[in-house]
């Protein structure tokens, strides 16, 4: 009981047994007038009060329900604002609405302005009355639950058709009738549904459309199942059977056999492999989705190929693989011309390209073996007590002989780089060291004393990188060398920077002479290869550029040029370098890079063997060897060295050219370790200084490589590792 009920139970006691006392317990006759009518007033204030205070609580009470169904309202109608259901309450009794939510705007699609001045119950009325609606109604019993169709209802406040949905659900409530009305658009739904159908119905369309193209296209269709096993092989065209008449039945071994006798026996074996159920239930375990194509000649006319493809798919949950088979035969024998020719073609370029490298074997050979002498011969005369005049002519035919060598690797490097024989060759190196070898390299190389080489090394620079530094070097020599040929005074810098990226450095080196700067136009021909021009007196000059920015590419660098006339020129190459130790290098002037000196040591008592068809070489060998006290035997052909060891001559090191006639240097070395007790080292000497060469002489069983001309220091090497 709530609390308002109860004090008015109270009030209620209180006055009835205040009446009750009142009236048997006072005697109103012997009572005078006064009292008497004192009593009667406060009995009538009394009674007064009550009512007072009953209307109070009974208005309190229905003003707190009031509220509580307004804010019930409220708070229902927030939560369906957005909904596109209106929900309605009709008493049947009295014909008449007893609540509706207040949303029919927003579901109805009518803006506020549109629908003020109309009743609700118009609409509502107007929607009651659609034909497909009360088609509906009328089967009702108003007893169960209805639901009806969709049906379109088009209100003249818009333009559009909106499809509406109606819900009633009947109940009773202190035995009046009520019904829940629950009004919904479902256009959305209409729509979706009618897109569905068009899907369908398109979808129809190009299935039809598909099979159409696909008869075209294609001779044979079989589909398999392979849930069921069960397959269907249709011929798509008239008068075209090459696997036979069309049928159906288990798809198992058996399929496969009815069908060999149409398959050439060579292409049997891989049309069954594929075709398997094991293969095919493994592609759709691996989720294939490309589809499989296969080729294979007809038994009957191996001059008739046909290609089936495989698709994979799946219907109703079923597992179905559906083989497309086409006539092939003028693209296989287009296939087979074409690779005959790509085979021919690519045997002419290999024999080309072997060509190539043979030609720049024997001409690299050829070159430096004259120039082997000269410079061995001159460094050699250097090394002895000569006068002052004699020696300054030696060292400028040495410096010449240099020069000229450089012009002929250079030569010899295009060749290597246009045929594809030259790669890269990384390596870890120390960047100080890198730097200050470039720097000791080029100040050799400078002979006017009016031109000063400068150092201007980017103090953070890593360490040690990862990367061909080799070509490095010789792309900054080349640029170096341009430097100094067109600077006759000032200064030539060597200037390097970098940025890190993660673990990598984009290394910057630039080379900046002060020297007569060059034309724009000449500039852009010895950069550029197509402008580039064969009879430019220049040429010989820009050959090194030229060198710089195939290497550069090789390296997948940049190699950039500045330049104004009678100021001077810089070159700029970029390439990217892997860092090893990210330590920062400091001050490169503070760094001491120590050359190893080249000490010769006692091998008296060892035997050398030289092998040479060229005396003028044999003398340069004899002359290297002089400061080890060796005992040195010359000899000019492959034979004499052969015999001399089958006669029981004893060497502790033999030094084998290549380039000799009748027996080579290979040839040579196979006869002598004929001989089972042959176990003397062999080094092979050669003038030949492509890129490779010396892991082809490894493979021929020679123990090491030793090029023309002879580098004293790589000398030093291979007699310490055999000799000391």
């Amino acid at each position: 009981m709530s609390k308002s009920n109860k004090t008015m139970t109270i009030l209620l006691i209180i006055m009835i047994i205040t009446v009750i006392i009142v009236y048997n317990y006072v005697d109103f006759n012997n009572m005078s007038a006064e009292l008497s009518q004192i009593i009667i007033v406060g009995c009538v204030v009394a009674f007064i009060l009550f009512l007072i205070t009953f209307y109070i609580i009974i208005y309190s009470r229905n003003n707190e329900k009031n509220k509580e169904l307004r804010h019930r309202d409220k708070l229902f109608n927030s939560l369906v604002k957005n909904s596109d259901t209106i929900y309605l309450m009709y008493n049947n009794k009295s014909r008449e609405l007893v609540y509706m939510t207040h949303n029919i705007n927003e579901v109805l699609g009518l803006k506020e302005s549109e629908n003020s001045n109309v009743p609700e119950l118009d609409i509502l009325s107007e929607i009651f009355k659609s034909e497909a609606l009360r088609s509906q109604l009328d089967n009702w019993d108003e007893q169960s639950e209805f639901i009806s169709q969709m049906f379109s209802y088009h209100d003249p406040r818009y333009q559009h058709t909106r499809w509406m949905k109606i819900k009633i659900y009947p109940f009773l409530e202190k035995k009046v009738s009520y019904f829940v009305i629950l009004i919904s658009d479902a256009t959305k739904e209409h729509d979706n549904q009618h897109l569905l159908v068009s899907q369908a119905s398109d979808i129809k369309n190009r299935e039809r459309q598909l099979n159409q193209i696909t008869n075209l296209s294609y001779d044979i269709e079989i589909d398999i199942n392979l849930e069921t096993k069960e397959y269907i092989l249709k011929n798509l065209k008239e008068d075209v059977n090459y696997l036979g008449q069309s049928k159906k039945g288990l798809y198992d071994d058996n399929f496969l056999e009815n069908i060999k006798e149409y398959i050439a026996d060579n292409d049997y074996e891989k049309f069954s492999n594929t075709l398997s159920i094991e293969n095919l239930s493994k592609l759709f375990a691996e989720k294939s989705i490309e589809p499989i194509s296969i080729r294979y000649a007809l038994n009957k006319n191996n001059d008739t190929w046909l290609e089936s493809t495989i698709f994979l798919t799946t219907n109703k949950g079923e597992k179905h693989v559906t083989v497309l088979t086409k006539n092939v035969t003028e693209n296989a024998e287009y296939m087979r011309t074409q690779n005959a020719m790509l085979q021919s073609a690519l045997s002419e370029a290999k024999k080309a390209n072997q060509a190539k490298s043979e030609f720049l074997s024997i001409m690299s050979h050829e070159i430096r073996t004259p120039m082997n002498a000269i410079i061995g011969l001159s460094e050699s005369i250097l090394s002895e007590e000569i006068s002052e005049n004699a020696r300054e002519d030696i060292e400028n035919i040495n410096s010449a002989s240099n020069n000229l060598l450089d012009v002929i690797d250079g030569i010899l490097d295009i060749s290597k780089i246009e045929s594809g024989i030259l790669k890269l060759e990384e390596k870890e190196y120390q960047v100080p060291k890198f730097f200050k070898e470039l720097y000791n390299l080029s100040k050799q190389r400078i002979t006017d004393n009016n031109v000063k080489l400068k150092l201007e090394i980017d103090k953070k620079l890593p360490t040690r990188l990862f990367g061909d530094n080799g070509k490095i070097r010789q792309i900054l020599l080349n640029l170096i060398n341009n430097a100094i040929k067109f600077t006759n005074n000032g200064t030539i810098t060597i200037k390097a920077d970098g940025k890190i990226n993660n673990s990598k450095l984009n290394l910057s080196i630039s080379i900046i002479d002060t020297g007569i700067g060059i034309e724009k136009n000449r500039l852009e021909r010895l950069l550029d290869d197509d402008k580039k021009a064969t009879n430019d007196k220049n040429y010989v000059e820009g050959m090194g550029l030229y060198i710089s920015k195939k290497m550069i590419d090789l390296l997948n660098g940049t190699i950039t040029a500045e330049s104004k006339i009678h100021e001077g020129s810089t070159f700029t190459i970029t390439v990217e370098q892997k860092i090893i130790d990210e330590k920062p290098i400091g001050d490169i002037d503070t760094i001491k890079v120590q050359k190893k000196k080249i000490s010769s040591f006692n091998a008296n008592g060892k035997k050398i063997l030289i092998v040479d068809d060229n005396r003028l070489n044999l003398k340069v060998a004899e002359k290297l060897l002089k400061p080890y006290e060796v005992a040195t035997t010359c000899i000019t052909t492959g034979q004499e060295c052969i015999d001399l060891i089958n006669n029981n001559e004893k060497f502790d090191l033999i030094l084998l050219d290549q380039m000799m006639p009748e027996l080579d240097g290979i040839k040579t070395l196979k006869k002598l370790k004929e001989n089972k007790e042959f176990s003397t080292p062999v080094i092979v000497l050669t003038a030949d200084a492509i890129v490779g060469v010396k892991e082809k002489y490894l493979n021929e069983g020679f123990n090491d490589y030793l090029s023309k001309p002879i580098d004293v220091e790589e000398l030093n090497k291979i007699l310490k590792k055999y000799l000391q």
